[in-house]
C-alpha cells in the first residue's frame, strides 16, 4: 500500500453485493491500470452483509495499490455508507460509484477531468426516458419531476449512483447530510445548490440497468421512502436547516 496520499478516491459502497464485488474489483484494478497513471486509492464500503461481501472485498486487495475496506456496523441505508467512505477517502478528488458498474467506467476520466477544471460536484445525468423499463420508468420519471419541481429545478437526474467531490466541498456537504436512505443524493444536490456550489452534469448515455439491484427488488418500498425523503429535504432547506454542519466524523480504527 502507498504511504503518499492519493490524489483521487473511487468508494464503492457494497450492501450485500457477493454476486458482484469480485468482478468489479477485477474490472476497476484493470481500468485503472491501462487508464491512469494517477494515484487513486479504493474505498470499499460494506455494511454487515451476511452474504460474505467484505470478505470476498477484501480478498481482492492486492490488485490495488492503495486499498481500504471499511465497515461501518449494521445496515443504516446507502447515504450512510456514501458519506462514511467520503470521510474515510484521503483523495483530493472523491467520486463513489455503484457496485454494479451500471455507469461504465469509461465516464471516470471525464468525472476527473470536470473536478480539476474547476467544479465543486459531478454528476452523472442519464436519459430516464429510456434508461429504465416497466415500474421503474415511471417511479423514475414521476419522482424526477417532483424532485425538479419541489427542490432542484434543471437537474435532469439527481439518483444515478455516481458522483464526484472535491475534498472542500464533501466536506461541506456530507457534513450537513441528515438523509441516510435514498434521498440522499437530493438532499447533497440540493445543499450544494444553497451553498451555492458549482455542479456539473455529465450525461451519460450508455448507463444500463442492471438485474437484481438493490433498488430494483424494492421499488414501491424505495420509492416511498424517497417521496417521504424529498419532503424532509424540502421543509429542512426551508427552515435553515442546512446553514450548518450538524455531523462529526469519528475515524474508523
Amino acid at each position: 500500500m502507498s504511504s503518499a496520499r492519493p490524489q483521487r478516491s473511487i468508494i464503492v459502497p457494497a450492501y450485500q453485493e457477493a454476486t458482484r464485488i469480485e468482478k468489479t474489483l477485477e474490472r476497476l484494478a484493470e481500468y485503472l491500470k491501462q487508464h491512469s497513471s494517477i494515484p487513486t486509492e479504493v474505498v470499499v464500503v460494506v455494511a454487515d452483509s451476511p452474504d460474505g461481501t467484505a470478505d470476498l472485498a477484501r480478498a481482492k486487495a492486492g490488485l490495488f495499490r492503495d486499498f481500504r475496506l471499511v465497515e461501518p456496523g449494521s445496515k443504516q441505508g446507502k447515504g450512510r455508507d456514501v458519506r462514511v467512505g467520503m470521510y474515510e477517502a484521503k483523495g483530493e478528488y472523491k467520486l463513489f460509484m455503484d457496485a454494479d458498474l451500471a455507469t461504465p467506467l469509461h465516464h471516470l476520466e471525464p468525472a476527473w477531468t470536470q473536478l480539476e477544471r474547476g467544479a465543486d460536484v459531478v454528476i452523472a445525468v442519464r436519459d430516464l426516458t429510456s434508461s429504465h423499463t416497466g415500474l421503474r420508468k415511471f417511479v423514475s420519471g414521476f419522482g424526477n419531476t417532483l424532485v425538479q419541481i419541489m427542490i432542484l429545478p434543471g437537474y435532469k437526474d439527481t439518483q444515478c449512483g455516481f458522483k464526484g467531490f472535491t475534498a472542500k466541498a464533501a466536506e461541506e456537504l456530507f457534513s450537513r447530510q441528515t438523509i441516510l436512505g435514498w434521498g440522499f443524493d437530493m438532499e447533497i444536490l440540493a445543499i450544494a445548490r444553497q451553498r451555492k456550489l458549482k455542479v456539473a452534469q455529465l450525461p451519460v448515455s450508455d448507463w444500463t440497468d442492471k438485474p437484481n439491484g438493490t433498488f430494483e427488488d424494492n421499488v414501491s418500498s424505495a420509492a416511498l421512502e424517497t417521496l417521504g425523503e424529498l419532503f424532509t429535504i424540502w421543509w429542512q432547506r426551508l427552515t435553515g436547516r442546512y446553514k450548518k454542519p450538524s455531523f462529526t466524523y469519528k475515524a474508523q480504527p
